[in-house]
């Protein structure tokens, strides 16, 4: 699975573009863009489990996402003050138990 982007162009929408930067040949979804549009986070298969990455903006697009948060960890989401929220997995046996929603609050 790939994290594609439409442009909306007057009262229609482009073509679906793949955001080829930040895809890999695991699963790659769940994308959250930031308000200013600066960061993409991205729900990503890490050790064969889902985990957040963050993709910054740069002067030529997207760059190559970061690990934020490892293993079971997904469905990310910002607030205008910058806390991160997210969903962490619990698994026994190859069933998910629960799912619980966390924020983590930036520093400074």
């Amino acid at each position: 699975m790939d994290i594609w982007v439409v442009e909306r162009q007057g009262e229609g929408w482009g073509a679906p573009q793949n955001v080829a930067a930040v895809n890999t040949p695991e699963t790659d979804g769940w994308p959250f863009v930031t308000a200013d549009g600066q960061e993409l986070w991205l729900t990503r298969t890490y050790m064969g489990t889902p985990a957040l990455y963050r993709s910054q903006m740069g002067s030529t697009g997207w760059q190559e996402p970061e690990l934020i948060v490892s293993q079971f960890a997904g469905e990310a989401s910002l607030d205008s003050a910058g806390n991160l929220y997210f969903a962490h997995h619990f698994f026994h046996s190859g069933q998910m138990l629960e799912a619980d929603i966390y924020v983590a609050r930036p520093v400074g």
